[in-house]
């Protein structure tokens, strides 16, 4: 349990610094250009570790319905999301556009409840709220949103 949670800690430090990076690739380049760069690289390093973990079987037995869903999820997860993020956080800066990237998972907690029919425990409900309140808080902030 302690190496996964190593490694969850270890992903958090990856996302974290590749907002600063693209952040500071948006000086250079837009934010369009830069997803035509990542998200090649993010299909090989994909497609690279589930070779070396699971073998070609990963990728068979699966119909073409498999794939074109697979596609659409990583079209509308990653192409989409991180456009309008990259030019949200060339707009608004790593520290206030990260944190509200965070609050993800509030959105699936909705979109649970709306779509799939589940009902969420009340840490859940809880937890909901305090997100709701981080992200009023940070977007609230008068002297941050001015600069």
């Amino acid at each position: 349990m302690a190496f996964g949670v190593g490694l969850a800690i270890f992903c958090t430090l990856c996302f974290g610094l590749g907002d600063v990076i693209a952040r500071r690739a948006m000086f250079h380049l837009s934010p369009a250009g830069i997803l035509f760069i990542t998200v090649p690289m993010t299909v090989v390093s994909l497609g690279a570790a589930v070779l070396l973990a699971e073998g070609p079987g990963a990728f068979s037995g699966h119909g073409l319905a498999f794939f074109g869903l697979a596609a659409l999820m990583g079209f509308l997860a990653y192409v989409s999301g991180n456009v309008s993020y990259f030019h949200g956080m060339k707009r608004a800066g790593v520290t206030l556009a990260a944190p509200i990237l965070g609050a993800g998972p509030l959105f699936g907690v909705l979109l649970a409840v709306t779509l799939g029919g589940e009902r969420p425990g009340l840490l859940t409900i809880g937890g909901a709220f305090v997100i709701v309140a981080g992200v009023a808080v940070l977007v609230s902030d008068r002297e941050r949103i001015a600069e």
